[in-house]
């Protein structure tokens, strides 16, 4: 007799069949491309331009370990910066290998959960994502004023409405993200007393992002598209609300092939946007690396402590 298929495998298949067929397309758009005058682009920018790009990335990785640094210690968790710094780019480097782009938050709370407990661990690392969430949320209206008008040129032909069918979740993942909501909203409410750690922590989110988007923005001018930093952003919010869902491997696939869309969209060339796309995403992988280095450590540790007192709640 036939086994059934565990949730778990189903989930997985679904996730490798969601990157190979993503990577797929965008392999043959690659296909398409003028490679001659791809490598004459890249030859052109200036040598300045890649350190300047990856340090800006690199920079907004900081700023994300920063904002969950703030947000642990408030507890009174003894953990030192450099400790969770480890932790997120260890968590980074896993992302590369598990679901969508927040598949890494497993290791962190993992890792942290060697210094607290598990329930602080998950309510901080929930926290801070949701935080990147909101501020990704707040870029929509960029995307809406850079893409409306496509959107309402298209809504009469059918493509709009078939977007937003697209857009709607199935039943299974709109369970699971109820969930996730309500999971967050009682994660929030151990840091309700202290706003101003939150504040703060939207502003590194922003922060974080203007430095990934104006690292685009600078590649983007270096290859010769006509963008504004108000396109990056537009086209970079909704890359990211695709490439959270847990279809692909760290969103590989539905980002490449959703940006080069999008910039196309924007009068960018084949070439032009692919090439754009295939750099970052060099630089996505490289700024992981050293997550590498500690990934071990942040898994093994010295065991997951069971609790670590009770969640402040004062001022």
């Amino acid at each position: 007799m036939r086994k059934p298929i565990k949730p778990s495998s189903s989930k997985f298949l679904i996730r490798m069949a969601g990157t190979i067929l993503s990577a797929a397309l965008f392999v043959w758009l690659l296909t398409k491309q003028d490679w001659a005058r791809t490598w004459q682009m890249v030859s052109e920018m200036p040598s300045w331009l890649l350190p300047v790009a990856f340090s800006l990335y690199f920079g907004s990785v900081i700023a994300n370990a920063v904002r969950w640094f703030s947000l642990i210690r408030v507890q009174n968790v003894e953990v030192s910066f450099a400790e969770t710094l480890k932790m997120v780019l260890a968590g980074n480097f896993a992302s590369n290998f598990l679901p969508s782009t927040v598949g890494g938050d497993a290791v962190r709370i993992a890792g942290l959960a060697r210094f607290t407990g598990l329930s602080i661990s998950m309510a901080s690392t929930i926290v801070d994502r949701l935080l990147n969430v909101l501020v990704m949320l707040s870029a929509l209206p960029f995307s809406v004023a850079v893409f409306g008008p496509f959107w309402r040129e298209n809504w009469q032909s059918g493509m709009g409405r078939g977007m937003l069918l697209a857009s709607v979740l199935p039943v299974t993942w709109r369970t699971k993200l109820l969930k996730w909501v309500e999971r967050a909203r009682e994660a929030f409410l151990i840091w309700r007393n202290h706003p101003g750690v939150l504040l703060l922590g939207f502003a590194l989110s922003w922060g974080g992002k203007i430095m990934v988007y104006s690292a685009l923005w600078f590649l983007a001018r270096g290859l010769g598209m006509d963008i504004t930093l108000t396109h990056v952003i537009g086209v970079g919010a909704i890359t990211y609300m695709l490439s959270v869902l847990p279809i692909s491997l760290n969103g590989f696939g539905l980002r490449e092939v959703s940006m080069t869309t999008l910039y196309i969209q924007l009068g960018a060339t084949l070439e032009q946007a692919s090439t754009l796309v295939v750099v970052t995403r060099f630089i996505l992988m490289a700024e992981t690396l050293p997550g590498a280095i500690w990934l071990s450590e942040t898994l093994a540790g010295k065991g997951i402590r069971t609790e670590v007192g009770a969640p402040r709640t004062d001022g």
